[in-house]
């Protein structure tokens, strides 16, 4: 009957309502999408391994993803297409932190993708551990219809997307915020270590796809049988960091001024090896042995870069500025 067909209609548009419940794209009021260069980010990762996937799961013989080097994943987000590392199809990559991440109030890392613009989305899970064996992750959603199979460059739309690494478009992370995870006894979250994305298959078919954690399949771009296949990870970055735990004698480490035209000043009180390494995570510097030192920094013009202080007590990064 008629009424029947509306209240079938009215159904159906109320869950297109629900499944555009999560935060919009960048620019839009209500996105949590955070900026590469945003002042929020206080560090970023220090290390990685990445086991690679297939290019496509339902053709193994075709061989693995093998799109980057793994130092584009470290230091800053590039927020382009080309510097990143490719994971193919559940491809793993763990990174760490030389100073933990810590649960503060509202989100404490964000994850960064390449795509190439808004609502193209190749997703990717997420996990922290502080053990560095037990991993938890973060609860996903994703309510991207799953009737039709989105194919290579085909959108949806990042409203359908919640706690999924590779909402946003390329140079905007996706947070995420410990405290979500704060009803699990074996996850220190003011000492989280370790961040494992795992890419998401995107394939409606059960034999193959991966679902999130509400049991429903994640349809994203499937297949992409070529070396930058399955999620491209572009850089993790940190919001809330733990501060470098002192010593019982206080040991305190000067670094001033920061930020600088061309020298700075290092005040360490104890004997440390010293290193700078560039938005890449590259080193470009190294000294041993310092307790008091002065960096010249001419030549690295205006740019980021970061000190490392390796010492008896620890690992120590700092972000240094250089300004013209």
């Amino acid at each position: 009957s008629m009424n029947r067909l509306i209240v079938l209609l009215f159904l159906f548009s109320l869950k297109d309502v629900k499944a555009q419940s999560f935060a919009p794209e960048p620019g839009v009021q209500g996105s949590t999408a955070m900026y590469k260069d945003s002042s929020a980010f206080v560090g970023w990762a220090t290390g990685i391994n990445v086991v690679r996937g297939y290019l496509s799961v339902a053709n193994p013989s075709a061989g693995f993803a093998s799109f980057g080097e793994l130092d584009y994943a470290l230091g800053m987000a590039q927020g382009d297409g080309s510097n990143v590392v490719s994971l193919g199809d559940a491809g793993v990559a763990t990174l760490t932190f030389d100073q933990a991440i810590v649960d503060l109030p509202g989100p404490d890392f964000a994850i960064f993708e390449n795509g190439f613009s808004d609502h193209y989305m190749e997703l990717a899970h997420v996990e922290v551990s502080s053990d560095g064996f037990n991993y938890f992750r973060f609860p996903s959603v994703s309510e991207i219809p799953t009737n039709s199979q989105l194919s290579n460059f085909s959108f949806s739309n990042c409203r359908y997307v919640h706690n999924l690494a590779g909402k946003y478009r390329q140079g905007y992370g996706t947070p995420f915020d410990l405290n979500e995870l704060s009803s699990i006894p074996q996850l220190d979250l003011q000492h989280v270590r370790y961040v494992r994305i795992i890419d998401a298959i995107g394939s409606i078919d059960p034999n193959y796809g991966t679902y999130d954690s509400n049991g429903n399949l994640i349809n994203d771009p499937f297949p992409t049988e070529f070396p930058s296949g399955g999620f491209d990870l572009d850089a993790v970055g940190v919001i809330h960091q733990a501060p470098l735990s002192l010593p019982e004698d206080g040991m305190a480490m000067l670094v001033y001024p920061n930020p600088t035209q061309r020298f700075v000043y290092c005040d360490l009180q104890v004997e440390s090896n010293l290193f700078l390494l560039d938005s890449f995570g590259r080193i470009v510097w190294k000294k041993n042995s310092c307790i008091l030192e002065t960096i010249d920094l001419q030549g690295f013009g205006s740019s980021i870069l970061y000190l490392r202080v390796e010492n008896a007590h620890g690992i120590s990064t700092k972000k240094l500025i250089i300004t013209d």
